[in-house]
This record gives structure tokens, sequence and C-alpha cells, in this order.
């Protein structure tokens, strides 16, 4: 400012130049108070009218000049939300306090379980792991705090994956110490040694599934982008403890001599010797049997029927039902009640307690308009083709286009699962003119309905409150208590119904995105009791004031047209509020649109990860041939993978499937997160193969069988431990997750076996391939 002080500037645009004026002018010597979503951020004293700009002053820090620029400019997003959600999810509390206990719990299980067995294989090295994969978890937590990152299911998941996984970089440095320990190398020359040998097998197997973790933040949904960026975290933070904290532990026990001169293991396998390259042919047609197997079942599977996909990827909705404990029911018994209306949606049991079901099928809200012409003649066949060409000029698409024709060959009606209701209006106005009429469009939520009439008295319900509007007036000058409501409108309701005070605020925000209140503005209102004063929490009520603020109610008076509609408006949502019959605890609704656009990202995401993999091991090791091995391999696991959970369906409903908790799985954005993580992990494994590959390969110009051989049995301690660890944890969230991963964890599991097995039995003969013909022109 001009005494030289910190300072922040504003600007409004014309309008609110006016309206900002009149404001200030009202008010000056008076604070104004500037809000974001509610609360407080500053509130300066007006010293004169202000127009089109000016500034704040004040005793400033830079930190808190920057802070309250961040906020002035969030609360001045310019974008324009969609009138409709294209992907709408409401979850119960009680449903996400469970996931987030059992993820805990699977966490505490598999961190305990770990940590013992580490201890045991490898005695003081293996609590000196554990130390490390404690700091690991502390870390990574402190990082998310730092990011102010929230952790949703899948990133809890992370988390425990990267408990399996960072015990891999110990492991490698205890194997190369065991070696170095048997070539007879003295205690401080064998840590020394182990820890430089591993250091680049570690880097490169961690930084190829960073890239994957990267590219799944990049590319996947808000809720999986917390499993991605756990994992990128856990990724840095367990290459810190493992190569750095280790290390200076180490340091510290030989050095007080706590160590002398052995570190003592137990070994699980000792010199192996097994000619893995004699049996290639044997594992190439075993892995050709699984992959054309696994692709037959995938393509082969009739999706009209019950189709592989999620509803992510096809559009659709899914809606959880908890029944009322004196009427629970079998899945088999669920599924038969909602095919009577649904006939193609899909039942999965949520629990053990047969009263959680989730109901999923590709059915959508429907919207109707009816459009009538003004002369004859026109056709369906005319007039679905009349909105498909206004579409290429309107910024929607009408999903699911329907068009049949009423009595009298004037009238039509439109249906389509597109639930904008400016989108339809758009879009039929922009095909028809002036030749024709179109009402107002409907939405129907069909599926809602048809699972209440299904389970109608079987669910836990929200009821309707029974509202009575006792009296609408302004609220007076005299009212001390709505001070900031001056101007707006005070309602007195009574209810047929005692509820709770945080019951019926949660009815206000529910109703906000509901379908039928596209067209209600929303203002800073209140709740009271009859003294006007603020609800005590846990408060019962069968009556209660609602008050409302025009945002211009405070410095021009309203029309008697606009205080009528601002009237009309806060009783409409009063009355839908009170009047909300909730039975369903749980319903998400996916856009087709939004579902193509997630089958693209999801191929964009895997191909930006093999991309990047070839790239960097051809970087890393000098040729594209140990690139392409990788990637082979990578498909080979993707492909078994992906046909043995598509198989589930064969397997879900029978004693055997239900017994070891193999449900319906669908492939949706966690089940590619699944996948990438698999290309990660595979992929880790890999390369340490390679990497020892290269190592004994050395100088020599010719790659044989026998150093492959060798290689992998070198490095057949450290897989199996690796492999056998995270097996472990995974299949601890398997059993003990919850039935929101486990999905996600049966795809982990698979994945897991199938990527030890590619890394020894696929990738690395691939090497071989073409090895003749080099060596028969070398020797020209």
């Amino acid at each position: 400012d001009q005494m030289g002080r910190r300072s922040i500037g504003f600007a409004h645009n014309e309008i609110a130049a006016g309206l900002f004026y009149n404001l200030t002018k009202k008010n000056t010597s008076r604070p104004l108070c500037i809000l974001l979503d509610g609360m407080a951020i500053t509130a300066p004293n007006i010293n004169e009218p202000i127009r089109s700009s000016g500034i704040i002053t004040g005793q400033f820090t830079q930190a808190e000049v920057e802070d309250t620029v961040n906020k002035l400019n969030a609360g001045s997003f310019p974008a324009r939300l969609s009138d409709v959600p294209t992907s709408e999810k409401s979850i119960g509390p009680i449903i996400g306090a469970d996931n987030r206990d059992k993820g805990i719990y699977a966490g505490l299980i598999g961190l305990a379980a770990v940590a013992i067995f580490m201890v045991v294989y490898y005695l003081l090295a293996g609590f000196v792991a554990g130390i490390a994969l404690l700091m690991n978890l502390l870390f990574i937590l402190a990082l998310m705090v730092m990011l102010r990152a929230t952790f949703t299911l899948p990133g809890i998941a992370g988390l425990i994956l990267t408990i399996g996984m960072s015990v891999d970089a110990n492991v490698l440095i205890f194997e190369r110490i065991r070696e170095e320990q048997m070539r007879g190398s003295s205690l401080r020359n064998a840590i020394a040694n182990g820890y430089q040998r591993a250091f680049r097998t570690i880097f490169d197997a961690n930084i190829t599934t960073f890239f994957v973790a990267l590219i799944l933040y990049m590319v996947a949904s808000e809720e999986i982008k917390g499993f991605a960026i756990v994992l990128m975290l856990g990724i840095l933070s367990s290459m810190f403890t493992a190569l750095f904290v280790t290390r200076v532990v180490f340091d510290i026990l030989v050095n007080n001599k706590i160590i002398k001169d052995h570190i003592a293991m137990l070994k699980l396998i000792s010199k192996p010797d097994i000619n893995w390259m004699g049996m290639r042919k044997a594992f190439f047609t075993i892995s050709t049997v699984l992959i054309v197997g696994g692709l037959s079942v995938f393509f082969t599977r009739d999706e009209a029927e019950n189709s592989k996909y999620d509803i992510e990827f096809t559009g659709g909705t899914s809606v959880q039902i908890d029944l009322r404990e004196s009427a629970p029911h079998s899945r088999q018994e669920v599924e038969d009640k909602i095919r009577q209306s649904l006939p193609a949606a899909n039942v999965y049991k949520i629990g053990d307690t047969d009263l959680q079901y989730e109901i999923t099928t590709t059915q959508t809200n429907e919207t109707t308009s009816l459009v009538s012409f003004t002369n004859a003649g026109e056709t369906i066949e005319s007039i679905t083709k009349a909105i498909l060409k206004a579409e290429e000029k309107s910024e929607g698409t009408l999903y699911n286009l329907s068009v049949t024709a009423e009595e009298g060959g004037k009238d039509f009606t439109v249906t389509t699962s597109q639930v904008n209701k400016g989108v339809v209006k758009e879009t039929l106005a922009g095909a028809f003119g002036d030749k024709a009429t179109a009402s107002e469009p409907v939405v129907n939520e069909i599926v809602s309905k048809a699972v209440r009439n299904a389970f109608k008295g079987l669910l836990d319900v929200r009821e309707d409150l029974g509202i009575e509007i006792v009296s609408v007036e302004e609220v007076p000058d005299s009212a001390v208590e709505l001070a900031e409501y001056l101007g707006g409108v005070k309602i007195v309701c009574k209810l047929d119904k005692e509820t709770t005070y945080e019951d019926l605020a949660t009815r206000f925000k529910d109703i906000r995105f509901k379908p039928d209140m596209q067209d209600i503005a929303w203002y800073q209102y209140g709740i009271f009791n009859a003294e006007m004063l603020e609800f005590e929490p846990g408060a019962k009520l069968t009556e209660f004031v609602y008050a409302s603020a025009h945002p211009e109610a405070g410095y021009r008076d309203l029309s008697k047209e606009e205080w009528q509609s601002f009237e009309s408006n806060e009783q409409k949502k009063i009355i839908k509020a009170a009047s909300l019959a909730s039975t369903l605890s749980r319903v998400t609704q996916i856009d087709p649109s939004i579902g193509k656009q997630a089958q693209t990202r999801a191929l964009i995401a895997i191909i930006m990860s093999l991309v990047a993999i070839v790239a960097y091991i051809w970087i890393r090791f000098g040729t594209a041939n140990y690139g392409f091995a990788a990637i082979a391999a990578l498909v080979h696991d993707v492909c078994i993978t992906l046909g043995v959970v598509t198989a589930c369906t064969y397997f879900a409903g029978s004693a055997f499937g239900q017994a070891i908790l193999i449900g319906d799985f669908k492939i949706n954005l966690q089940m590619i997160a699944a996948f990438l993580t698999i290309i990660g992990y595979s992929l880790n494994d890999t390369i340490v193969v390679f990497d020892r590959i290269r190592e004994n390969k050395g100088k020599q110009r010719q790659l044989t069988p026998a150093i492959i051989s060798d290689s992998i049995n070198q490095t057949l301690s450290r897989t199996i431990l690796t492999s056998l660890t995270t097996f472990l944890v995974v299949l601890i969230i398997y059993i003990w997750g919850g039935a929101g991963l486990r999905g996600f964890t049966f795809a982990m599991l698979i994945g897991i076996v199938v990527g030890t097995y590619s890394s020894i039995a696929i990738a690395a003969p691939i090497l071989l391939i073409g090895q003749k013909n080099r060596s028969a022109q070398l020797h020209k």
C-alpha cells in the first residue's frame, strides 16, 4: 500500500462493481466479512465506497497474503457445473466406517505377518527390516498429512500393498550380503558390497513401478488416485528406509560390535541347480494354453446376459440395499425379486448377515419429453434423424434415444438416458425449431423406484416427515438472532413425525442434486428452534424455523415478483427435504459418456505404461530386446489374469466359489488399478532377473542358456521370498479387507503368482530368441 506494507488487491466486472458500490456505500466504517464455503476468511473494515477495484490492507505476512489470495481465487472459480452430475455417488456413513475399519484391521494383520516372517527368516537382519518397515509406514502417513491427502478405500489398499512390496528392497540387500559372506568377504565388505550391488537392481525395479503408479495417477478416477499416490509415496519411502536407514543401523551394530563377523540368516533354498532354459518349450506351451484359454473366456462371455464390465465402463446404476434385521434374504431371493422389474440386474452379497446386497444394472434414469408438431407428416425415423443431426451442434448427447408415436400423428414421446434437462431441451429445440414445441423434460428414477417397489416394507427407510408450513414472513429488523438473514424470509414449520436436527440438516444437503431440484436456487440458510437459536446436537424436534437470505436483499429492495419467486423457491426446498423418503444407503449412477471415457482412459493408462517401460529398460540395459521381453511377460500376465477374473462368474454362485470368497468380479477402475499394479510388480521381478543376467553376461558377446539359468537360480531365493511376502499381505486383504476390495485383491493374487512365473519362464527365455542367428553372423 502507500505505506509500503503488504496488501491484497481485487477487482470486479462491471455488473459486480455496481452491486459492490451500493453495498460498501451503505456500510462504510463497518467490517465486511468474506466467506468461503460458510467459513470466514477475513473481515476488513470498509473505509470508503468501492466500485470496480480496491485493496485490503493490514499487518500481513507473506504467507498470510498468499493464503488469502488463494482462498479468494478459489471463491471466484469461473467454471459452471453441469446441471446434473455425470457420476453421482452417495454412501451411508456406516458403510464408509465399516470399509475403513476393515482396511485398517487388514493392514495391522499384514504388518504383523510380514514383520514376523522377516524376523523368523532373517533373524537380527529381519528385525532391522522390521524397523525400516515401521518407519516406512510412518513416513507415508506423515507425507499424506503434509499433502492433506485423504485416504480412500483404494488408498488403504495401496498402503497395505506397500507393506509387502517394501520388503523387496530389504530382501535384495540381504541376499546380496549372504552371497558376499559365502564368498568369504569380511563383515564390513559384505555389507558394503551387498548394498552397492543391490542398489542398481532396487533403483531399476522401483523406478519402473513408480512410472506405472504415476501414469495411473494421471489418468485414473479420483478414488483410484489415492491408490496411486500411496504407492508412489511408498516406493520413495521404501527406497530411503531400505538403502539409508537399514545401512545406518547396520553400521551402528558393527561399530558397537553387536554384530562381530557374520550376519546369521536362514536359507530357504541351498544352491539350486535347475536347468530352466531346458524347460522353456514346456513353459511356452503351458503359457500359450493359458493365454488362449483366458482370452477365449474373456471374448466369449455373453455381454447381454451378464456383462464382464462394471457400470463404470458401460454406464448404469449401482444400488446398495440394507434390509431390516427381521427380513434377511438370500442372494437368490434378492435376485428373484429384483429381476421381476429389472431382468438384466446382477446381485452381489455384502458381508455375512444376509442383510446387505449390491444391485447393478446397465439401466439408468430416463428423461422424457412430449414433442408436438404443428403439422402432421413426421415419422419416428425423420424425428430420430433430426435429433441426431442436432446433437452434432449441441454440447451434449441424448444417449439410448427412443422415439414413440402418440395417437393423432402429431405428438411423439422422446425418451433418453440423458438426465441433464438443459441438454435435452437444447437438443430438441435445435432439432425442430418452430416446427414443434417440446414439453418440459421429466426425469424418471427408474432403477431406484424398481428397487423400492421390489423390496417394499423390507428396507430401512427414511420416512416422509409430514411437513406443514405454519407461516411465511420477511425477517424483521427486530429479530436480532437472525441478523445475518435481514431482508430474507422466515418460515415456521411443523412436522407430523419427530426427527433430529442432524437428520433434518442432512435432508437439505441430500436434495441438492436431486433431478427434480435442478431449477432451484440455493442461498445462505439456517435451521433454528422457536426461540431463533441453533439446535443442540442430537436435539429432537417436531417444529423448526427456517431462515434464508437472498444475496441481493441486503442492499436493494426486491420486486414483488422477485420476492414471490424467492418465497416459492425456499418453500419448495423445505417441502422436498421434509418429504424425502430414502430407502437406499448407496446409489451410484454413471452416465454412458463417462463409461466410454473410463474405457479410453484405462486403455491410455496401459499403453502409456508399456511405452514408458520399454523406453526405460532400453536406456538402462542398452538394447530393446530386454524391453520387448519384459513387455511380452507383462502381456502374458494381464491376459491370464483377465481370463481368470472373467471366469469367476461361473464359480461365484457355487459352494466352492463361496468357500474361497469368489464373486462375479467385474472389470472396473479398481480392476484396472490391479492390472497396472500387476504390470509394475511383474516388471519388478523381471528386472531383478534381467539385472543378474546382465551382470553374469559381463562383456561376453553372446547370451547363453547357461547364463540365464544360473542367473535365475541365483535370484530364486529372493524371487520366492518377495512373492511370498507380497502374496501373504494381499491374501490378508482378500480375506479380512472387506468386499469392497475383493475383486482388486483377487486379481492381485492371481497376478503375483503369474508374474512370478513369467519372470522366470517367459521373460528370461525370450532373450534367447534370435541368439543363434546372431551367433552365426558373428562366426561369419
